[in-house]
């Protein structure tokens, strides 16, 4: 399948070849080569649909409409993978002690900065469409650039890089090559190619250069030398989709549904075709002179008059209609619905439509058993994005260490130097049961398994300093009521009355209560203050 389309593809490669053999020698750059071709072709089938052969005949124009089923069951699983962005949080590196405040108020600077390079960037619009483009081209590269007007993050689909690891390290990237055109003209002399190349040295250092090239991979303008940066890495990281050990091209979603879609086109636009000769029916004529027919009106209401022919002895002329035979829809249902599960199934995505979903609960422990499939399959995408992310946050915080100028326009405080470490928390757009969490966490405030000030932040979105104001308004409140209606303290009854041993009432003010005292010890204080009259006596 991916062959034939690279074969009716009319798209060339973005830049010229001999740039990419060139840092790619031997066979991992042919084959480098090889799956850029077919990265394009799988673009193709993501925009336009799976191409099929159509039905041919002479009598009418086949139907050609692809359904593009690929592209939208992709897109359904990136959304969920990425739509409600994943969390960073900046904390201290696991010990036995609890951080001091002085190491609280510098990790919360780390966090701001973290916070604010990734809300500059737009970093949740750009990993979503990054997504999008490693599942669809097997991989992507995020870059980071520093330099005096900021830091800046860039997601680089496959077919705009080639990169290479470290032989004996595959987690280790030695060159990262950057090339997209500049222009869009026709001639290869008018052409220019931006090219970026990062390289780990013999220094321990990483080394960038930038140039622009024309069209047939003469060099043109070099904008910056050989310059080692102060980097001991290089500032980027490739997300390799899927893949066995050792890949480092990755597998696209594309590929295993594209045969599925290409099938189900080709048999709905056979049933479209048939649907429009069943729309015109054939028409015949028996025993009718062939004067009489010529040019018959086949508007509505049109009248026909008919004779017999007056070779025909005796025979009268007679018009029918040929039907099509329709009794294969419901075959043809089943088939369609078949490849459209299979679909489904391949991207572990469930299928919700109105009609699949008929007499089904939808509750959210019944959505969480639905989407239960695409949960973990998307889990098992984050052991590969979520190191790749944790990577991003790390290279802000050590690339401002290094480049202290770049990171004046997100916090006003000095970066402090400080031992951290990243954690990254994914999140699914899957509704909850809320009500009945909520009941869980509320009984569990009561048992004082749970903090308010938790309860709080997880359900209010409070930070903590709200949090701790609504605590000191609920006390503040509390001892107003408690003072209003005669409490000294909580569950403690009012006493403006009590009884004495003989049953009868006394008043606070009864000049013979007899240093009555109410609230916690009264027993013992009344004692004391009987004690201290007789003393006196």
């Amino acid at each position: 399948m991916i062959t034939e389309n690279i074969e009716s593809i009319g798209r060339i490669l973005p830049v010229p070849t001999n740039l990419i053999t060139e840092e790619l020698a031997g066979l991992y750059g042919s084959r480098v080569l090889q799956d850029m071709r077919e990265i394009i072709s799988l673009y193709d089938i993501y925009e336009k649909g799976v191409s099929f052969t159509p039905s041919s005949s002479e009598d009418y124009v086949p139907a050609d409409l692809r359904y593009r089923r690929s592209s939208a069951i992709l897109d359904k699983e990136v959304r969920f993978l990425f739509s409600k962005p994943p969390e960073f949080t900046v904390k201290a590196q696991t010990t036995d002690a609890a951080p001091t405040d002085e190491q609280k108020e510098q990790l919360a600077i780390v966090q701001q900065l973290v916070d604010n390079v990734l809300e500059a960037n737009s970093f949740n619009l750009k990993l979503i469409k990054g997504a999008r483009d490693a599942f669809i081209g097997r991989r992507v590269a995020m870059v980071l650039n520093f330099n005096s007007d900021g830091i800046s993050i860039s997601c680089i689909p496959s077919l705009e890089f080639i990169y290479d690891v470290d032989p004996s390290n595959a987690d280790r990237m030695t060159k990262l090559v950057i090339f997209y055109n500049t222009n869009d003209e026709k001639s290869l002399q008018d052409q220019r190619i931006y090219r970026k190349r990062y390289s780990m040295e013999d220094d321990g250092l990483c080394h960038m250069e930038e140039a622009i090239f024309d069209g047939s991979g003469q060099l043109v303008e070099s904008i910056i030398e050989d310059t080692a940066l102060r980097f001991t890495f290089i500032p980027a990281v490739v997300v390799v989709n899927d893949g066995l050990t050792g890949d480092l091209q990755g597998v696209s979603e594309i590929e295993a549904i594209a045969g599925y879609e290409s099938w189900y086109s080709k048999l709905a636009n056979a049933d479209m075709d048939s649907e429009r000769m069943g729309m015109n029916p054939i028409k015949y004529a028996i025993d009718a002179s062939p004067e009489s027919t010529k040019n018959l009106p086949v508007s509505a209401g049109a009248f026909w008059d008919l004779q017999s022919d007056q070779n025909t002895d005796g025979k009268t002329a007679q018009v029918g209609v040929l039907k099509s035979d329709t009794t294969y829809t419901g075959a043809l249902g089943t088939t369609l619905d078949r490849l459209k599960q299979a679909m489904y199934d391949q991207l572990a995505v469930p299928n919700v439509s109105p009609d699949a979903m008929q007499g089904v609960v939808t509750s959210g422990k019944t959505l969480k058993a639905i989407y239960w499939d695409l949960i973990v399959r998307c889990d098992e995408k984050m052991l590969t994005w979520r190191p790749a992310l944790k990577f991003i946050a790390k290279c802000i915080i050590e690339g401002a260490k290094l480049y202290p100028e770049s990171y004046a326009a997100y916090i006003e405080d000095k970066l402090p130097d400080i031992e951290y470490e990243v954690i990254v928390d994914n999140q699914y757009s899957l509704p909850e049961d809320e009500q009945e969490e909520k009941q869980t966490d509320l009984s569990e405030v009561e048992s004082q398994v749970m903090s308010r000030r938790s309860y709080m932040k997880k359900w209010r979105g409070l930070t903590d300093d709200e949090a701790e104001a609504e605590l000191e308004q609920i006390a503040r409140e509390n001892e107003i009521m408690n003072s209003a209606y005669g409490f000294s303290g909580a569950g403690m009854e009012p006493t403006a009355e009590e009884p004495d041993d003989n049953g009868s009432q006394t008043s606070p003010n009864d000049p013979n209560a007899g240093g009555q005292v109410t609230g916690a010890g009264t027993s013992q204080n009344a004692s004391e203050g009987n004690s201290g009259a007789n003393t006196e006596d």
